[in-house]
């Protein structure tokens, strides 16, 4: 029977969904069976979130937690994505009827997921493993390709168009002052607002953090800047994310839909990856400054700095081997054994209204 409690119960699991810098821009409202899954993006970056596709991802992993965690209660789903043209914002309404109980075994996992930006151990993983993660593809339809990297060399390569995010970041003034309001910088303060990048996760040794507070400032990161600064951090965040034995690149149409496509696949693979034991981090920047200066006319940014995204961008196609421009790289990932993070982030009680 669906009972406001069994749905409530649906919902709390499932916003264990990842979102930029744990922004969490989705509400819901409650119709009987029916759930409408409805975007806040004016919470994600605004400058990240192109054309709110930031927001779309985010919402493509929240909803695939909603269809597994009802299917192991067991409900079965009837999902319509962007099912009112007039309401631009509801992202998706989530019919839920009696059935019988299925993928108990990822269900269990929601909870579990995390993001954890360690260095990975280079072991490789098995085929039976890869396969189990590639699956993730075959079993959401849409218009997505995950390209499977295991190359050493691209996956250097992979590292640094990664690490571009930081050049630019900490270069440019808006994003500068962007980054620094979303990082929350004790625990207490973390647990109050639910939301923004928490420093312990991004796994910063004690010198690093400390340079971290210094960056702060503008006027010193500026300065510092022009002695190569910048470059000087995103080459050692380069050596971090090229520590791993597998990395993944997440392709989709030109298409708000395929986004949430791209998010419920992502979803998908991380849920299976932490079932396995394996970490997981996702990686968005580099690939959203391109489309915001490429798709959307997106002028921040220096010619330098442009120039820096474009050439980052098309090593990805590249190694990617797409030549059809029709297609989006629009994330990567890196999954392999991180052991445990240093810490987690909180998520808040979603907002949710009864109909």
């Amino acid at each position: 029977m669906i009972t406001p409690e069994t749905v409530r119960k649906i919902i709390t699991v499932s916003i264990n969904a990842p979102s930029g810098s744990n922004s969490q821009p989705w509400r819901f409202e409650i119709r009987g069976n029916e759930i409408d899954v409805i975007a806040e993006p004016e919470k994600d970056h605004p400058i990240l979130n192109y054309h709110n596709r930031g927001t779309w991802i985010a919402h493509g992993a929240l909803i695939e937690n909603i269809k597994i965690s009802a299917g192991a209660s067991g409900f079965k789903t009837e999902i319509k994505i962007f099912p009112d043209l007039a309401n631009p914002n509801l992202t998706a309404q989530i019919k839920l009827s009696e059935a019988a109980p299925v993928e108990e075994e990822l269900s269990q996992i929601i909870l579990q997921r995390t993001t954890n930006r360690k260095r990975y151990d280079l072991k490789p993983l098995t085929i039976e493993q890869k396969n189990y993660l590639r699956q993730s593809v075959e079993e959401i339809s849409g218009e997505i390709r995950v390209i499977w990297i295991e190359d050493g060399n691209q996956i250097n390569r992979l590292g640094q168009v990664a690490a571009a995010n930081e050049i630019v970041t900490l270069e440019n003034e808006k994003l500068h002052e962007l980054f620094f309001d979303e990082v929350v910088w004790s625990r207490g303060e973390e647990e109050k607002k639910m939301k923004g990048l928490f420093v312990e996760t991004m796994e910063l040794k004690p010198p690093e953090k400390f340079g971290l507070k210094l960056f702060k400032r503008w006027s010193i990161m500026n300065k510092l800047a022009k002695f190569g600064l910048a470059k000087k951090i995103a080459a050692g965040n380069a050596k971090n994310y090229a520590a791993t034995p597998l990395m993944g690149l997440v392709a989709v149409k030109n298409d708000d839909r395929d986004f949430i496509t791209a998010g419920r696949v992502i979803e998908r693979i991380w849920l299976k990856a932490t079932r396995l034991g394996f970490s997981f981090h996702l990686i968005t920047g580099t690939m959203f400054f391109w489309q915001g200066i490429n798709l959307g006319g997106l002028k921040l940014f220096s010619r330098e700095h442009q120039q820096l995204i474009d050439e980052e961008y098309q090593a990805i196609l590249d190694i990617a081997g797409i030549k059809d421009k029709s297609w989006l790289v629009t994330a990567m990932f890196r999954v392999g054994r991180g052991g445990e993070p240093t810490a987690r982030s909180s998520k808040k009680m979603p907002e949710i209204r009864w109909r």
